[in-house]
């Protein structure tokens, strides 16, 4: 909990490290708005992996009910169409790829448009903060799910 992310060389405690990829394809994502996490499970229903997640705020709240991954972006870049926004630049801005960018590392676009599951320039912030609307994960847990996760993998957010 002390840990201070912004300064290099910062210890951590990883309590339990995990393999490189997930033991098997993701089946479903749910993300529970409840407990700020969005967690991943195979076929038979078995949970592959657990990530804390950012949800949402009541400004701008993330959206409820089934979804599915539309597109699958490890190295994404972030852009900002202010089209029908009345927040943010007045123009299109577009951050190249890279762990700084508002989206992060990556990027897993859902059938609701605009909104995705992505990583953060920010861990820290971590399930203490609110979002846009889309469900943030640190760039490492977001790098870990990609490599699983498919185009068309249902994607189930609570209410």
């Amino acid at each position: 909990p002390e840990a201070d992310f912004s300064r290099v060389g910062t210890r951590i405690t990883i309590v339990a490290p995990r393999e490189e990829t997930l033991p098997s394809q993701v089946a479903r994502i749910e993300v529970r708005k409840s407990d700020n996490s969005v967690v991943a499970f195979d076929e038979r229903g078995n949970i592959l992996a657990s990530y804390p997640a950012t949800v949402g705020s009541a400004q701008f709240p993330s959206p409820s009910g089934s979804m599915e991954v539309v597109a699958v972006a490890p190295d994404a870049n972030y852009t900002f169409d202010p089209s029908g926004r009345e927040w943010g630049p007045d123009e299109t801005l577009i951050v190249p790829p890279g762990p700084n960018n508002p989206v992060g590392s990556t990027w897993l676009s859902l059938s609701r448009p605009g909104y995705g599951i992505h990583g953060t320039p920010d861990p820290e912030k971590i399930g203490r903060t609110t979002s846009l609307g889309c469900f943030r994960l640190s760039n490492w847990n977001a790098q870990h799910l990609v490599k699983m996760v498919r185009v068309g993998t249902v994607v189930l957010v609570d209410r």
